[in-house]
């Protein structure tokens, strides 16, 4: 019998379908925040405050060496047996902007720029991956950009490191 076409008002209407529930949602809780981040008078990085920062200059050197690694390895030995993922496009454009970006191109140079801040214990590595990444022209540009500095240095020291890191610039050799 198809209900929908009785013309009868009296017919036995069928008991209407129950179509399972979907599960309630249910939100995951948000971790709360630990530490507050920031980059003012004292340096706040929160979960990264014991990690080793790496000026761009720096990261350059570690990526290029472990690209040449691979791209130097046998395909038997790289456990995808190709190498698609060291030259797709993401990596050469991330090699790229490590060319464009980093200051001291040179081993010998980035040698003697981490010798010259061992001579500076009171600056953290991110202060001087900030330095050696944005190389400020004077002491007042450097407490500017890196407010912590402020109270660590006189600006004569932080000139003479300034001029230091100019001098060791490869673009400018």
């Amino acid at each position: 019998m198809d209900y929908g076409e009785s013309t009868n008002p009296n017919a036995a209407r069928p008991a209407p379908m129950e179509y399972p529930k979907p599960p309630r949602l249910v939100s995951r809780p948000k971790p709360p925040v630990a530490h507050e981040e920031e980059m003012g008078n004292e340096i706040k990085l929160g979960d990264f405050e014991d990690v080793h920062a790496l000026s761009v200059s720096e990261a350059r050197a570690v990526v290029t060496a472990v690209h040449k690694g691979r791209k130097n390895k046998d395909p038997e030995s790289n456990p995808l047996r190709d190498r698609i993922h060291n030259d797709n496009p993401t990596i050469t454009h991330f090699l790229d902007y490590f060319d464009n970006f980093a200051r001291y191109k040179e081993e010998e140079s980035l040698h003697a720029i981490n010798a010259m801040f061992d001579t500076h214990p009171e600056l953290t590595t991110v202060e001087k991956a900030l330095l050696g990444t944005l190389t400020p022209d004077s002491a007042d540009e450097a407490t500017t950009l890196i407010p912590s500095l402020a109270d660590k240095m006189d600006t004569d020291s932080l000139q003479a490191i300034l001029d230091e890191l100019t001098k060791m610039q490869d673009r400018l050799r």
